[in-house]
């Protein structure tokens, strides 16, 4: 393996780097494109996409350029590309964000109107000489119905189908919102991506990965928890067989990828966790994707998103987000290194009495909240009941559900005064996120169950955890103190207690297990 981080939290002139897109175009040149944020928070809020190519397979990278630039508290984000290898000399590239002004995704509202700035839009990048120009476009009235409130595109890349009767046929997924319930559909342009329609809409579907397989058919992927569900389109992705959980894809509902190689074999990536975004891995299939015999294991730590494109060497790249979302990371793979999927797997499972592991989730910057009070007249993002929608099909800021909604909107030079200077690693007042799950591999319950942090201070307490059952925590907010940041590091202990009681009701034995996390200051 090889690997180059891209963009790490802090570096570049941003805070916060995230959502990353990959694809080949026909040359072989490597794009990758990304979030670069001035704050930690999703759209809405001023979010630029940035670009890097690489052309000698990854090796060497082209400095980081400003794709799409925000105004105001305006935005751009979560890009997916799409390649058309069919398109004039150089092939034709397609790329989809969202485009926000003070609502997003969830707060959108209903219509295409370009000067509602309620309105979320989706937004278009097109390049006809290899990424050199482009041209850029907004056509949300082409995949918005009037029942749509929000919408916005996979992050990622989009895929093509290559034979059969709807060869030449690109395609791209959308994550749907109504008044109650997110849905996802597959866009589909026959005219070399000039024009887009939506096929059926999938029920539970959320972000989803595509890939036209080799004989016409199309293959999707679509994050859910506690596995990923599967199915497939015969009709060129205006239908779907029903979604089924693939129980070989464990999944805490994070976004992956689908890839089909030159071969004919097919790749996906995605954490092999249930629970927590951690164990990013590639899987490859022989047979379509009905089973995964292989596979590698690419950060067992904390990590998330991911996109995978084979490489015009005949290699795999992996653009993948790791450590809490600090780096964004280039994976290099060959394709000898590729293991029996049972040793990969295992290589992330700890077969123990009782489990506790805590992952880092992400740092927020610390906030000077006397100035930010003082900005009263900023805009805020419209108010919205996120109840309605599952734990995590929300947003990853916020508190534990994950929104913005209510949040005043700033713009750069207001984040700036608000969160102080851009510059890498932590900082005193940063808060640091964690997840952490308690498994009871046991044949009786654990009770009384505690989780303390470095501060002796009680911040979780479960009754039971019947046994073969788990309990996980998603929110767990520790503070980045002074005295950190003057050692260098930031170690964060977390303690759980409990007891084991037995069949008859009585408490045997207790037990205590303990978790070490250390986070470099710079």
């Amino acid at each position: 393996m090889e690997e180059q981080v891209l963009a790490l939290r802090g570096v570049g002139g941003y805070r916060q780097y995230r959502i990353p897109a990959m694809a080949v175009t026909t040359s072989g040149r490597i794009i990758a494109i990304y979030d670069a944020r001035a704050d930690f928070d999703d759209l809405p809020g001023p979010v630029d996409l940035v670009i890097r190519t690489s052309d000698d397979n990854g090796a060497s990278w082209s400095k980081q350029e400003v794709f799409r630039k925000h105004e105001g508290i305006s935005g751009f984000g979560d890009a997916s590309i799409v390649i058309d290898p069919s398109y004039g000399k150089h092939g034709r590239i397609i790329v989809f964000y969202q485009w926000t002004r003070i609502a997003g995704f969830f707060e959108s509202n209903s219509g295409t109107d370009l000067d509602d700035p309620l309105v979320a839009h989706i937004a278009r990048s097109i390049s006809d000489d290899d990424g050199i120009t482009w041209r850029h476009d907004v056509i949300t009235d082409q995949l918005k119905d009037a029942n749509t409130l929000g919408i916005f595109a996979t992050s990622g890349m989009g895929g093509r189908i290559s034979s059969g009767e709807f060869a030449g046929r690109l395609l791209q997924t959308f994550v749907l919102r109504n008044k109650s319930e997110l849905l996802s559909a597959i866009g589909y342009s026959d005219d070399h991506g000039e024009n887009w329609c939506l096929g059926a809409l999938i029920p539970g579907g959320n972000e989803t990965a595509i890939a036209g397989l080799n004989d016409g058919s199309v293959l999707i992927h679509s994050r859910a928890t506690p596995y990923r569900i599967s199915g497939r389109s015969v009709d060129g992705g205006v239908s779907l067989t029903v979604l089924e959980p693939d129980l070989a894809l464990p999944d805490p509902s994070d976004n992956g990828s689908l890839t089909v190689l030159s071969s004919g074999d097919v790749i996906c990536t995605h954490n092999h966790d249930s629970d927590l975004r951690r164990n990013t891995v590639i899987k490859r299939s022989t047979d379509a994707g009905r089973t995964w015999s292989s596979g590698i294991c690419i950060e067992a730590d904390s990590s998330a998103y991911s996109t995978a494109c084979e490489l015009a060497d005949g290699s795999i790249g992996v653009l993948y987000e790791r450590n809490a979302y600090q780096e964004i990371v280039f994976a290099k793979f060959s394709k000898s290194e590729f293991q029996p999927i049972d040793s990969v797997v295992n290589q992330t499972v700890h077969s123990t009495d009782i489990e506790f592991t805590v992952v880092p989730r992400y740092i927020r910057p610390g906030r000077n909240q006397e100035v930010e009070a003082q900005l009263a007249n900023a805009p805020t993002v419209p108010e919205v009941n996120m109840s309605i929608f599952n734990i995590k099909e929300r947003k990853e800021v916020g508190p534990a559900g994950g929104t913005t909604s209510g949040d005043s909107l700033f713009t750069t030079e207001e984040l700036d005064e608000i969160l102080g200077p851009i510059k890498p690693g932590l900082h005193e007042g940063d808060e640091v996120r964690f997840s952490a799950r308690i498994s009871n591999q046991l044949s009786c319950p654990v009770v009384n169950l505690k989780i303390t942090d470095r501060l002796d201070e009680e911040i979780y307490e479960i009754d039971t955890v019947a046994a073969g059952s788990k309990e996980c925590v998603l929110d767990i907010r520790q503070k980045v103190t002074s005295n950190d940041v003057s050692v260098g590091y930031a170690r964060f202990d977390f303690e759980l207690t409990g007891a084991i009681r037995n069949s008859k009701g009585a408490d045997i034995s207790v037990f205590t297990k303990i978790v070490n996390l250390e986070i470099p200051v710079n």
